[in-house]
């Protein structure tokens, strides 16, 4: 009984994602802004969120950034997000906690999962790999899951690459994401792989500042609109197809530099998750 109590709270861990196998906190979608989208984010990727959806947007982002956020996903488990970038690098830090779970004799079952990103991004114009402008990436994550009186690690590496053309509508960003990519862990007597995700993303950056946006993946598919006002505030809305319709909501607010984001996103079954950033920009 007890087993199936631990593989019950991987089962709820899993959350937003439902992987297949071991879920981590890359998994509940920690990006605000990109959720906002639907999760339609791997062509429009940069700064921490590059570390998420696609480590080529590094190769593209300006400036330094750092962002925090809290988010309550599906009403079973928060995780808090805290990273960092730079033109070209960038690294991060997650912890999700799930509390009020005993097995079913009513002990407590403890469930947390600690994870930790670092990743390189870079311009590949000057190689001439290319007809258009592309940047290329690699992260390397490392998780660590605590599940009872057990627990196991692992690491995993996602590469990624993003194209730019312009077209009288406007910029077209498009890229691809390897993510995932690894051995998994063990978690006592269990052995569980990484859920590996391919995707391919495109976008549609028109100057008057409306973003469409749609990934594809062996997870998910998402499309995302948003719309962008002086660089002061964005709205945005999307659809995510995953184990049933979810839909999106979005909104983010800029004042010098600070930066503030808020992402609803509904679930077939499970109550509607909330996530808050707060992100300071130089």
């Amino acid at each position: 009984m007890r087993r199936i109590a631990v593989f019950l709270v991987l089962a709820l861990a899993g959350g937003v994602g439902l992987a297949q196998s071991m879920p981590n906190p890359f998994d509940v979608g920690l990006g605000i802004r990109a959720m906002g989208f639907g999760g339609a984010s791997i062509a429009i990727a940069e700064g921490t969120e590059a570390l998420l959806s696609n480590p080529a947007g590094l190769g593209w982002s300006r400036g330094i950034r750092a962002d925090s956020s809290l988010s309550s996903a599906l009403g079973l488990y928060s995780v808090t997000w805290v990273a960092a970038a730079v033109p070209n690098f960038g690294g991060g830090i997650a912890y999700l906690g799930v509390g009020g779970i005993t097995d079913p004799k009513g002990n407590p079952l403890a469930f947390s999962h600690f994870a930790a990103v670092v990743a390189a991004g870079l311009d590949l114009a000057g190689f001439r790999m290319f007809p258009f402008p592309a940047a290329g990436g690699v992260a390397l994550k490392f998780n660590r899951v605590q599940v009872a009186d057990a627990s196991g690690s692992g690491f995993a590496l996602d590469l990624g690459v993003l194209g730019r053309m312009n077209t009288p509508l406007g910029a077209v960003q498009f890229g691809v994401a390897l993510r995932d990519l690894g051995f998994g862990m063990r978690v006592g007597e269990t052995a569980d792989g990484w859920s590996i995700d391919f995707g391919a993303g495109v976008a549609l950056i028109n100057p008057l500042g409306f973003i469409l946006a749609a990934d594809l993946s062996s997870e998910y598919t998402a499309v995302g609109l948003g719309w962008s006002a002086f660089g002061l505030f964005e709205i945005r809305a999307g659809l995510r197809f995953q184990a049933g319709v979810q839909w999106a909501l979005g909104f983010g607010a800029q004042w010098g530099t600070f930066a503030l984001d808020y992402a609803l996103l509904t679930h077939p079954v499970l109550a509607v998750s909330h996530r808050f950033g707060f992100g300071v920009s130089f």
